[in-house]
């Protein structure tokens, strides 16, 4: 991919300033670069160039190079390098899925105190994975993932009280941790919150708020859900957010999807019937259905959203490294 060797005095020469901009002008731009600071050396780049690799973003998808980059950023004793040598034998990425030597590097990435490791050995571990399946070592995981402010695992920790998993349901102490969940920007915390708050108080004003955010950051198929959840709320405040949900869901491109949100501005959902627009998203989802498929890529792996969150952490982490050494 490269034209020529990026020496390290020459990213550290350009600055953080500059590398911004250029990391900003495209994909293919950004992985040149971010591959020029992982071949330095630079911890974060490797992370970062690695989850390029097996996303295929900027270059072709090659999640065996991937693979190679995050063993190693492990090898560095990256505990976030660990953790991702281990996604990559639980989802089969560069390697044949493995679970149990997920588990392992899971463990180990944890006891080096990365936040994601112990999320991800925790839902082994309630599946009973690669591993024997234990509820109560799972919850214990989720606390300590928690603990290092993953709210994912604040909002697990409320479900696994509110279910009653292995012990008496808890609503009251569920509630609390679904508001941490919820406060740190979980989307489904924020939605678990705003549905036990107004189950529990029924104020709905105060639960509103939140069932706005959870849709304003869920994915497409987060969506689905809530649309097809609330829609038949009688509160007419609840019926808009659901309307909000399912055109959200739209974007997915699924033709069901955009049905769903015909349906709902052909019926009126939480605002007036609007027959015109229905007609055009009943159209848009025709066009869908006969186009041809997409060629299959073979062994492509589903990415979950928190991972691009992270690799945009992971490009502005490795920029200001720079600075630093």
């Amino acid at each position: 991919m490269r034209e020529r060797w990026i020496s390290y005095a020459e990213l550290k020469r350009l600055g953080p300033d500059v590398l911004r901009a250029r990391i900003s002008q495209g994909p293919e731009d950004a992985a040149r670069w971010v591959e020029a600071g992982a071949l330095n050396g630079l911890v974060n780049a490797q992370l970062a160039f690695g989850q390029m690799l097996v996303d295929g973003h900027g270059v072709p998808r090659d999640p065996v190079a991937g693979l190679r980059w995050f063993t190693i950023a492990a090898a560095s004793g990256s505990a976030e390098g660990i953790n991702m040598v281990g996604r990559c034998h639980e989802l089969g990425w560069g390697v044949p899925a493995d679970a149990t030597e997920a588990a392992r590097h899971y463990r180990a990435a944890a006891e080096k105190g990365d936040a994601w490791a112990p999320f991800n050995l925790a839902t082994l571990l309630l599946d009973g994975k690669g591993v024997p399946a234990d509820r109560a070592e799972a919850l214990a995981w989720y606390v300590g993932s928690a603990r290092r402010g993953n709210a994912k695992a604040m909002t697990l920790i409320g479900r696994y009280l509110e279910q009653g998993w292995d012990r008496p349901a808890r609503p009251e102490a569920a509630l609390r941790w679904y508001h941490r969940g919820a406060q740190g920007g979980d989307y489904r915390g924020q939605f678990d919150y705003a549905r036990l708050l107004l189950e529990r108080t029924g104020d709905l004003g105060a639960a509103l708020p939140w069932f706005a955010r959870a849709v304003e950051s869920g994915v497409p198929a987060f969506c689905r859900n809530v649309g097809a959840g609330l829609r038949e709320a009688d509160a007419l405040p609840l019926q808009r957010i659901a309307r909000q949900a399912l055109e959200k869901a739209a974007t997915s491109g699924d033709p069901a999807d955009l049905r769903a949100f015909a349906v709902a501005l052909a019926q009126g959902l939480g605002a007036p019937p609007d027959p015109e627009a229905a007609q055009l998203w009943f159209a848009r989802s025709r066009v869908i259905e006969a186009a041809p498929p997409l060629p299959a890529t073979p062994g492509r792996a589903s990415v979950r959203p928190s991972f691009r969150e992270r690799l945009r952490r992971r490009l502005f982490l490795w920029r200001y490294a720079l600075s630093a050494r």
